[in-house]
């Protein structure tokens, strides 16, 4: 009985946290990188990207490396990064990617190296803007 009320106090405070940080606009970015360079791209969002957004209120959904190619989508295996961003609503996006890329780590980071044709990792990238539609959804935000 301790446990289920241990187990059912603890699902309430985590869903109390996430009622707090709300995400309901969402963003899906495909990126595809330079020839050979997809997991440089990855190891860079994983190293530095992510926390630079992180630190701007910019919830990383998750990152997603394709396991096979779809030439209809424009997606291959060896060149393909997927992720996922969440905000509060499209105004919060517009003004947290704003700050984010305004901060000079991100200049440090991602700008800089862009700019650089000898490292630049990215040649291009599609972004789809999206909210959830129904209850269904198996995406949940906990912090």
């Amino acid at each position: 009985m301790a446990f289920l009320g241990l187990t059912f106090g603890v699902a309430g405070i985590v869903w109390g946290y996430a009622q707090q940080n709300k995400v309901g606009f969402f963003e899906l970015r495909v990126y595809t990188a330079q020839p050979g360079k997809r997991d440089a791209l990855a190891a860079r969002f994983a190293s530095r990207t992510a926390a630079i957004y992180a630190k701007h209120g910019i919830t990383n959904v998750g990152y997603w490396i394709p396991q096979e190619s779809d030439q209809e989508l424009g997606i291959s295996a060896e060149n393909t990064f997927i992720y996922m961003r969440g905000y509060p609503s499209k105004e919060e996006r517009d003004k947290r990617l704003k700050a984010a890329h305004d901060d000079p780590e991100f200049y440090e980071v991602v700008t800089k190296q862009e700019q650089n044709p000898q490292t630049k990792l990215i040649v291009k990238a599609h972004n789809i803007d999206m909210l959830p539609n129904g209850s269904y959804t198996a995406i949940a935000i906990t912090k």
